[in-house]
């Protein structure tokens, strides 16, 4: 096949089991994936999730709003709150990676 002049390799379709149909859901996880999307939209999801997964109480005083690499940068309402988010960073990021199931974020930037 020849697109712009240049020569592209379409390779065959993966060989499926023979279990059945794949569902559509996983057919668009498995394409995000090699598009190399997947990560981001987890990022997205976790900045949209962010009470959920925090909690209300937390999330009343914070406010998660960008991820650059693997950092997520978090909005706080007060010096002593950034304090407290400090001391359960390790949680916090625990608890984010968990619902994505992927290591997305590795440090949280808590700015006043």
């Amino acid at each position: 096949m020849l697109i712009k002049g240049k020569n592209v390799i379409l390779k065959p379709m993966q060989i499926r089991s023979k279990t059945g149909p794949e569902s559509l859901g996983g057919v668009l996880q498995n394409l995000l994936k090699n598009l190399g999307l997947e990560k981001r939209i987890n990022e997205q999801k976790l900045i949209l999730n962010w009470e959920k997964i925090v909690g209300a109480r937390i999330a009343e005083k914070s406010k998660a709003f960008k991820i650059e690499g693997e950092k997520l940068f978090v909005k706080v309402e007060s010096p002593s709150w950034r304090n407290e988010l400090f001391y359960l960073k390790k949680e916090i990021i625990d608890k984010l990676n968990q619902s994505v199931e992927q290591e997305v974020i590795k440090d949280i930037i808590f700015i006043k």
